[in-house]
């Protein structure tokens, strides 16, 4: 029993609410959920229906309340049994249906567009039906991310910082694959102080979707500084050409003080300033009041591994001193900034005034942290076949059977993200809280495992890839590769779903 929220059709965003206990869950947790994941901007829909709880009158009074704050624009009442509490619903937007089938049926789904739509639906109404109508994606295949567990993990590094310390969370590459919009949305309402995308575009729909958090962009590119400063987002400032460049369009329109962040390079050999960069630079910023800068910080190139730890201390003392080389230089207060997740669990000791928290987001850890799992990739089996001995699974002829056989077929593939590698029993997926091996190749959309020594599965059966019985760490190192990759390359075409439980 939970809430989700997805995404839906026309622009609009879907929250699900499947708690059948008390219709008082509206409030005290839809709402709340509601208030999170969309802005006061977009118009906001409840769906209801009649159910068998007894306090129906109150829950009427609820949506009452939640009309005069603002919280809902309009009421749509599905069932026989609202229609007697029709008086006592004080508002002009609302509409009733004497049954599903006959809302189904109204012009409701092509007037709708970008408003927040909240179902709350009783289980003796097959609500699947409607909420495939409101769906922007149905599929069977979906990567789940819970909020819950999400929300624990920034509890977990922030109770590893000092009060005065900033968190800045890592959004980019579309929240590491689970969705950017949803997830800064959750990170906004928890309170962090900073985002962080890779790319100008990645901002602008953050901006776009009402995220009003401060926002770095780590890898602007000179084409890209106009869209930085109409979207208000702050960059990354690495040499200078691109500080020259930034200067330039900040004149041109007038602006003082925008905010800028210095990189410095300390070891990675990317991107950044040197240390005989400062003396020319801090006398180019103190002559251009065009620009303020925010921060100054740097990456750490292995702080999650022993082996690098006097690699890392050199890094950060190193960066210490040319940040507060160009601070002294400068004049006034920034914030310094190097640590990455695995700096905030072994280095956190050197916090300095911000961290910056990616990949621990999702409950990844170099050490045996009270990290949560986040995301779990499911998917539903679409058939069940037997299969003779001496036949083969799939292209190539790959997956040999040696016996007769039960075969499942799963409706994902490598267009999906799911490497073919992993095929040919190099994966198993869970299934009941059994693990069942691949068989055959990976195919673009499909892939098919054998169910033969499983009792009582049958198609339509929920299976997961990976999530708590099976880590994104587990898959990663089948695939000889790091986390980071196994999640960022699930496909769009997968549907995010972001519960609360």
């Amino acid at each position: 029993m939970r809430i989700e929220v997805e995404a839906g059709i026309n622009g609009c965003v879907l929250i699900t609410d499947s708690y059948e206990s008390e219709l008082k869950c509206l409030t005290q947790h839809s709402l709340a959920f509601l208030e999170q994941q969309t802005d006061r901007s977009m118009p906001r829909t409840l769906i209801l229906s009649d159910s068998d709880a007894k306090d129906f009158y109150d829950i009427c009074q609820d949506v009452n309340r939640a009309i005069s704050d603002n919280l809902l624009q309009e009421v749509i009442f599905i069932g026989d049994k609202i229609l007697a509490y029709k008086d006592i619903l004080s508002f002009s937007s609302k509409e009733f249906y004497k049954n599903l089938d006959d809302f189904l049926l109204s012009d409701f789904f092509y007037r709708i567009e970008n408003r927040a739509i909240l179902v709350k639906i009783s289980s003796k109404y097959n609500s699947s039906l409607l909420l495939n109508r409101l769906r922007l994606l149905v599929h069977d295949t979906v990567l789940e991310i819970d909020f819950n567990a999400l929300h624990k993990n920034v509890t977990y590094f922030r109770l590893k910082l000092e009060a005065d310390t900033k968190l800045m969370c890592m959004v980019k590459a579309s929240a590491y694959g689970s969705g950017s919009v949803e997830v800064s949305r959750a990170l906004q309402y928890w309170h962090c102080d900073y985002l962080a995308v890779a790319f100008v575009d990645e901002g602008v729909e953050l901006r776009r979707e009402g995220i009003k958090m401060p926002i770095l962009v780590l890898d602007p590119s000179v084409d890209a500084l106009e869209r930085i400063v109409e979207y208000n987002l702050e960059p990354e400032i690495y040499s200078f050409r691109l500080l020259d460049s930034m200067l330039n369009l900040l004149r041109r329109l007038g602006k003082k003080d925008y905010p800028i962040h210095l990189k410095f390079d300390t070891g990675m050999h990317r991107a950044g300033f040197e240390e005989n960069d400062i003396e020319d630079l801090a006398s180019l910023l103190k002559n251009s009041s065009e620009v303020k800068v925010v921060s100054v910080y740097s990456h750490l190139v292995g702080s999650d591994d022993e082996v690098f730890d006097e690699f890392t201390e050199h890094q950060i003392s190193y960066f210490d001193f040319c940040a507060e080389k160009i601070k002294m230089r400068l004049g006034y207060p920034l914030l310094k900034h190097i640590l990455n997740s695995s700096g905030i669990e072994r280095f956190s000791s050197f916090q300095f005034d911000m961290v910056r928290l990616g990949i621990g987001l999702w409950g990844i850890s170099c050490l045996d942290g009270n990290l949560s799992n986040v995301c779990s990739l499911k998917t539903k089996i679409s058939q069940i076949r037997k299969v003779k001995s001496g036949d083969t699974i799939g292209y190539s002829r790959k997956g040999v059977v040696t016996r007769d056989s039960k075969i499942a077929l799963l409706p994902l593939g490598y267009a999906d993200g799911i490497d073919r590698r992993l095929g040919n029993g190099n994966l198993s997926v869970w299934i009941k809280g059994t693990p069942y091996p691949t068989i055959g190749n990976i195919c673009m959309d499909l892939m098919m495992v054998d169910l033969t020594d499983a009792p009582n599965i049958e198609e339509g059966e929920e299976v997961v890839v990976f999530g708590s019985k099976q880590s994104l760490s587990d898959i990663a190192e089948k695939l000889a590769t790091i986390p980071y990759e196994v999640l960022t390359s699930i496909s769009p075409r997968v549907r995010r779903v972001y519960f609360d439980e």
